[in-house]
């Protein structure tokens, strides 16, 4: 077995475990441009990026070439033009193996970590965003891993696979979370507080401000802690309904609190049915009524599959894994989206009442993907589900996301029938939590002439309800008002504002973020500052691709380039 490692420092290691010589850093940069591309590389092209400054650049290419073939000990691979990347048997690359979905996570490193690579603009930019790319996918299967140990109650490996990925990424909140948490289910509690304190002094130090309380909640090693008397069942079942009903009515916090409470009478019982239910009903709870804990919740929504599994109970199954699924969508987590929805259709069967929810979040993940064409038909086959099961929460959401869809794609007419229709629902339904989104989304359509104080009165709106969201989404259109009235200066002050405000929490939704990067670069290209678009659109071109953001990332690298 030849192994080729891009991860880390680089190095292709014989059978035998003796290293292969490859002189110089730029093999290592042919080696990664041609087994990372998605289509054959033709050597005119691979030369112009790789060697743009150099007296004969198909020369330099070929000695690459050769170099390479030497080392993996094959005269046949990287030959012809378009070259050719079919790699022998017996040569295993961890970068390949990796987006594959497999990780060694005893040795995880970036790609091509440590190499200087001169270059021409266009591999610059594509390693950019190729390593974004490598470090999601190693960052979310360490995630998932975390996930699993812990749902299996595996938690010494859980706090190994955390403390990985939270080393690779100290300023990121969920990460900690996830170390915090495995630490205080392995009952390591004194060394759980502890972190809680070193993470906050680092977030000070480096960002000026503290993580959100999803950390110190995290320390928490159980859900609650379960009084004696009444049978813990009895208990954990009622509390669980005074939960459910408590958030209906818009009571977060009692709500939480009963939950939470439930969850600690279940585990009192062992029972896996009511673990599952209580799990998933919380875990839910904490994606979507408060914000900051997606982290949590997703650990808890992991247990709640795998106590709903034992039980055979296929349905609370099911809509834990349609929310983890969501939750992983929203943070541009799409490969792990894309598993959990996929166990959840395969587990929902033929049930349209379990299928709408599952066809739903799956076209919203393919939609921030960048693939419309099988988003929107997805919407469609969403819609016709939850119409059938009369499912009106769940229409409205549809109509709404497959209309904002709609405009990404530029059917404008397509989008206002979707959104007027969706904000029609959200009313009849008194759903105001989810209103601004609608309302935006149509401004937006009809920003040439939308009445300047309906959008006030919508971004006043997300501002009552605290959502960062909607408070980005509804500040964004605001900027796009003022750019269309010829003032660049309100037209920048709004967009700044928004990014401000949807970077406020550690769970915001990445594809609306990245929506608002590349329209503050755009604006802030209007109003002459450079300099200060060239940072959004390369910060709009990191985030795309960290969040498989692929129509976003086409726009933002095109972008970046008109700007530079």
């Amino acid at each position: 077995m030849v192994k080729v490692r891009l991860l880390g420092v680089p190095a292709i290691e014989g059978p035998d475990g003796s290293l292969r010589e490859v002189r110089g850093h730029k093999p290592w940069a042919v080696l990664a441009r041609l087994l990372l591309s998605d289509r054959p590389l033709r050597r005119q092209q691979l030369a112009a990026e790789l060697f743009p400054d150099t007296v004969d650049p198909l020369g330099s290419l070929r000695w690459c070439l050769a170099a390479l073939r030497k080392a993996i000990g094959s005269s046949q691979v990287f030959t012809g033009d378009p070259i050719s990347v079919t790699l022998p048997a017996g040569v295993r690359v961890d970068v390949l193996e990796l987006m594959a979905g497999r990780i060694d996570t005893t040795d995880v490193g970036d790609l091509l970590d440590g190499v200087p690579v001169a270059s021409g603009p266009e591999f610059s930019t594509w390693l950019l965003v190729t390593r974004e790319h490598v470090a999601a996918r190693t960052d979310g299967l360490l995630r998932e891993a975390t996930i699993t140990a812990l749902s299996r109650e595996q938690y010494d490996v859980a706090v190994r696979l955390a403390e990985r990925a939270a080393g690779r990424t100290p300023l990121d909140e969920g990460a900690q979370v996830m170390l915090v948490k495995s630490l205080a289910l392995a009952g390591r509690a004194r060394a759980a507080a502890s972190h809680v304190l070193r993470v906050e002094q680092l977030f000070r130090t480096e960002l000026g401000c503290d993580p959100s309380p999803a950390l110190r909640s995290a320390a928490r090693p159980s859900v609650a802690a379960p009084p004696p008397g009444i049978p813990a069942a009895t208990l954990a079942g009622s509390l669980l309904e005074a939960g459910r009903a408590a958030l209906a009515a818009g009571a977060v916090e009692a709500g939480l609190d009963c939950l939470r409470r439930a969850g600690g009478h279940a585990e009192a019982t062992g029972d896996p049915r009511l673990l599952g239910q209580t799990f998933f009903e919380l875990g839910t709870a904490l994606i979507h009524a408060v914000r900051g804990f997606d982290d949590e919740g997703c650990i808890l929504l992991g247990q709640a599959v795998e106590q709903a599994i034992i039980a055979g109970d296929q349905r609370t199954a099911v809509r834990a894994l349609q929310e983890h699924g969501y939750a992983d969508a929203l943070a541009g987590r799409r490969p792990q989206a894309a598993e959990h929805l996929g166990e959840a259709r395969r587990l929902a069967g033929s049930q349209p009442e379990l299928l709408a929810g599952v066809e739903a979040v799956t076209a919203f993940n393919l939609a921030d993907w960048g693939r419309l064409t099988e988003a929107l038909p997805g919407y469609e086959t969403a819609l016709d589900l939850a119409r059938r099961v009369a499912d009106r929460r769940r229409e409205a959401w549809i109509l709404t996301l497959s209309g904002w869809a709609c405009l990404r794609e530029g059917d404008v007419a397509g989008a206002v029938s979707r959104l007027s229709q969706g904000l029609s629902v959200v009313r009849e339904l008194r759903w105001v939590s989810f209103e601004p989104m609608p309302l935006a989304a149509l401004a937006e359509a009809a920003v040439t002439s939308v009445d300047r104080a309906e959008l006030e009165r919508c971004f006043a709106l997300s501002c009552q309800l605290g959502d960062p969201c909607w408070e980005a989404a509804s500040g964004r259109v605001l900027a796009l008002h003022h750019a269309h009235r010829g003032d660049a200066g309100q037209a920048v002050r709004w967009i700044t504002d928004a990014r401000v405000r949807g970077m406020r929490r550690s769970d915001t939704w990445v594809g609306m973020l990245a929506t608002i990067l590349i329209t503050e670069a755009e604006l802030r290209a209007v109003a002459g500052d450079a300099a200060g678009a060239a940072a959004s659109a390369r910060e709009a071109v990191v985030l795309s691709a960290r969040a498989h953001l692929d129509q976003l990332l086409a726009r933002s690298t095109a972008l970046l380039g008109g700007i530079a």
